[in-house]
């Protein structure tokens, strides 16, 4: 509802003009009615106030007590309840009911903008001014979100510095996420613990197989940088990258989002929703993501035919390489996910959200990219060239993957001064997936995953509802997760076929508070801790099949096959964050951090070649400090951040004595860096209106200690940067609309994003480091005053040639140059 169209306005009493905003007043508001509240504000501050009475009479407001500047009391007074300043002057103040996300334009959608101009987040669990809270945070709305191609997680890391993403032996499904460097020595297998932890509308994600949950619909999504121990918890070491998806709304709307591109890429997305009764609100999305393949298989090539020779002796019993023929436009999506969400407010003061999700992809299986056999010494090449976008394989390998789940979010109003929060979540995730980890037809690392995975949490807080000099939140935390999974390999190398059958069981349970007190009022100090107890069991067995009757397991492995283990892995740690945040003025302030993260010890998973990989490796532990700089007024958005991160017992998946691969603790490592970000407006004059974002962040990260028998190992690996630490990442994009006659807009954007060098492995060797890269993208729309648009976009214009992943001869191709054509329908 616009405040040009209400009906009837209430104007309060005026109050002289010299009343200065910049003054500290002392304010005594009770929590109670919203116009009330603004109603008292009036008087208090000395001002006119003007606003929509109708709209915001049935809004509750917090307490307001202590001295405060005029603009710091009324920012406090409507962050978060959907009211925005219109107008501010010495004397009089007009007030608007915030626009819908849906309804912002893009310079606004560039952050979760409301309708004043805060960047409103939950980062801390409570609705907050982004400018206000001392922590690095980037947030990017769920309009911009769509406008740039974030589909899923992992599509986050060429959209916003700092952030990198590792594939292992599983390929594109199996990635891992860093943020400032850390991540990237994770593991990928399914029981793992990733350092980047990942929520969607606050529900945690406890294992990277939810990497590839498809995203759409989005409110807006919140990354946050480092450390995250106290209100977070377990396994946020790197940081936090939380989804928030839409909601039920006060008003009817939907839209329609169709989009065709290059590849036979088809990607459709709808959403409607809005009030079923006075005090019930829906809301149901959509959507599908087909094709989009781009890489051409030429089945087995040279070796098609082939078999295994032991000692110059064919073995006949041994299978020939099959040739499945080419098949061109490999890498296609078939995704299909739906969200289903009911708001209920049982009164003004209590709310329940209730979500519901479920998605089905059966795309294909991207598989490894090898080098030319010009460049390749060994057997395994089929005869490759230096097209990235070819490969030989003896199979096309599909996915399976089903995740569905249902989320509870309950809010209660105990009193005038304390609210009650609870999230409640359950999950599962079924996948199916294979493939082969170098880039060939010859089987020498070909799997076949087989993974269940379900799990359960429950977060309950208690907080002040009265925003004010003294702020608090305790809370509990519970969650419990089980993993079953299989893991068969083909291995001509060790000359037979062997499988694993696992379970594990998690339980994590954590009691957390966190308390900010301005002990003057432009100085915040902020006090975090966090008690976190573990609790993991692993069982399972390994098998050699030995099908062929010649295994050579014993010998390969330096390991006797055939074995059992069933062991328990407990910790309990105590994590925590300080933070001292000065106002310099209400547009500026600094801080400065120490915070203590943890990541839960447990166990290897997918392919236990050897006893000693049944071995739990410990916990890993982080200090961390930052300081940053925040400036917001009008136009010009501008942070700065430096941080250190000093890591002890560093989990990393690394050679161990017998040459297999096994999740370890390796020793300490270190990271330091600056991150920059500065959204300006250019231009706002003649129905233009030109925005300007630049972001960039530098890392440099380095291994200190290295624990290993080998020698070697530890000469090579000690001074080497961490895994997915690339020195400079950034991103420089600008924005423009221009408003014609009748309500038409045309808009467009445009932004290139840097990536960095970067190793994929520890023991990084040349053919282990991705080059870096550049990409630019361009997005362009018209939009008419009747809900319907048409829109145009490009990524990777310049069509370059780059790698997320580099694996030995083995490499990951990103996507070429790729464009779209879709329409888009809001009502």
């Amino acid at each position: 509802m616009s405040f040009h169209v209400v009906a009837l306005p209430l104007i309060l009493a005026a109050a002289p003009a010299s009343a200065a905003s910049d003054r500290a007043i002392a304010f005594n508001i009770p929590a109670q009615n919203m116009a009330t509240s603004l109603n008292e504000f009036g008087r208090q501050a000395g001002v006119q106030m003007v606003f929509p009475y109708d709209a915001i009479a049935g809004r509750r407001s917090i307490a307001l007590k202590g001295r405060f500047s005029r603009a710091e009391a009324l920012r406090r007074l409507i962050a978060g309840r959907g009211v925005a300043i219109s107008y501010e002057g010495a004397a009089m103040i007009s007030l608007a009911v915030a626009k819908a996300p849906t309804e912002l334009s893009a310079a606004e959608a560039g952050a979760g903008v409301a309708g004043g101009g805060d960047i409103i987040v939950t980062a801390q669990k409570r609705v907050e001014d982004l400018s206000k809270v001392p922590q690095a945070i980037t947030v990017v709305s769920g309009v911009e979100a769509a406008e740039r191609k974030i589909t899923d997680f992992a599509s986050l890391v060429d959209e916003v510095p700092g952030l990198s993403i590792n594939y292992s032996t599983g390929g594109e499904s199996y990635g891992l996420l860093t943020i400032r460097g850390i991540g990237g020595a994770d593991d990928y297998k399914p029981n793992g613990s990733p350092s980047v932890a990942l929520h969607v509308d606050g529900v945690y994600q406890s294992s990277n197989a939810y990497l590839g949950m498809p995203l759409f619909d989005l409110e807006r999504i919140e990354v946050l940088r480092g450390p995250q121990g106290t209100l977070y918890g377990r396994n946020t070491t790197a940081g936090v990258v939380n989804a928030i998806t839409r909601g039920g709304r006060d008003t009817f709307d939907g839209y329609a989002d169709v989009r065709y591109g290059s590849y036979d890429s088809l990607r459709a997305e709808a959403a409607i929703g809005g009030p079923v009764s006075d005090n019930m609100r829906v809301r149901l999305a959509v959507m599908t993501d087909q094709g989009g393949g781009f890489m051409n298989g030429k089945g087995a090539g040279d070796l098609a035919g082939a078999q295994l020779s032991v000692g110059g002796v064919v073995q006949r019993q041994v299978p020939a390489i099959n040739d499945p023929g080419a098949r061109k436009g490999f890498g296609d999506k078939d995704l299909f996910a739906a969200r289903g969400t009911v708001d209920i407010d049982f009164g003004p003061d209590t709310s329940l959200t209730l979500k519901a999700f479920a998605s089905r992809d059966r795309g294909d299986a991207r598989q490894y990219d090898r080098i030319s056999a010009a460049e390749d010494s060994s057997v395994l090449n089929a005869g490759e060239d230096k097209d990235p976008y070819s490969f030989y394989s003896r199979a096309y390998f599909q996915q399976r993957i089903d995740i569905k789940g249902a989320s509870a979010q309950f809010s209660h109003l105990l009193n005038d001064a304390t609210r009650f929060d609870m999230v409640a979540g359950w999950q599962s995730s079924q996948r199916n997936i294979g493939g082969n980890g170098d880039g060939t037809p010859y089987p020498q690392y070909e799997y076949l995953f087989d993974e269940d995975l379900s799990q359960a949490s429950l977060e309950m807080r208690l907080r002040n509802e009265q925003q004010g000099r003294f702020n608090w939140l305790i809370g509990g935390f519970y969650m419990s997760d089980k993993i079953d999974y299989q893991s068969q390999w083909t291995s001509w190398a060790a000359r037979t076929i062997y499988h694993n059958v696992h379970n594990q069981r998690r339980r994590s349970a954590a009691l957390f508070g966190q308390a900010d007190y301005e002990l003057l009022p432009k100085i915040k100090l902020t006090l975090g801790l966090r008690y976190t107890k573990d609790d993991v069991d692993s069982q399972g067995r390994n098998i050699d099949d030995n099908p062929w009757g010649i295994s050579n397991y014993a010998t390969f492995f330096a390991t006797t096959p055939n074995f059992q283990w069933d062991k328990q892995f407990k910790d309990d740690d105590l994590s925590g964050r300080a933070a001292a945040q000065w106002f310099i003025t209400d547009d500026l302030n600094v801080f400065a951090s120490v915070a203590r993260g943890y990541r839960s010890g447990g166990f290897d998973g997918t392919s236990i070649m050897t006893l000693a990989e049944t071995e739990p490796f410990q916990s890993e532990t982080v200090w961390a400090y930052e300081a940053g700089v925040r400036y917001y007024k009008g136009p010009i958005r501008l942070s700065l951040d430096a941080f250190a991160n000093d890591f002890d017992n560093l989990q990393a998946t690394t050679r161990l004595d017998n040459d297999t691969n096994g999740r370890t603790n390796v020793g300490k490592a270190k990271t330091r860096g600056f991150e920059a970000a500065l959204d300006v407006n250019l231009l706002n004059s003649g129905g233009h209106k030109l925005d300007f974002d630049a972001s960039g962040t530098y890392l440099y990260s380095k291994i200190t200690e290295f624990n290993s028998n080998r020698i070697a190992d530890v000469t090579a690996t000690v001074g080497d940067p961490l895994p997915g630490a690339p020195k400079w990442t950034g991103r420089v994009g600008l924005v423009h609309s221009y408003r014609f006659g009748d309500g038409w807009v045309l808009k467009s954007r445009a932004n290139i994003f840097h990536h960095g060098k970067e190793s994929n492995r520890l023991n990084a060797v040349v053919g282990n480091t991705s080059p870096a890269y550049t990409l630019l993208n361009a997005r362009i729309e018209l939009e008419s005053p009747h809900g319907w648009s048409i829109y145009a976009m490009g990524r990777n214009i310049t069509d370059e040639v780059y790698y997320p992943e580099m694996n030995g001869a083995s490499r990951m191709v990103g996507a070429p140059a790729t464009y779209a054509m879709g329409v888009r329908m809001s009502f």
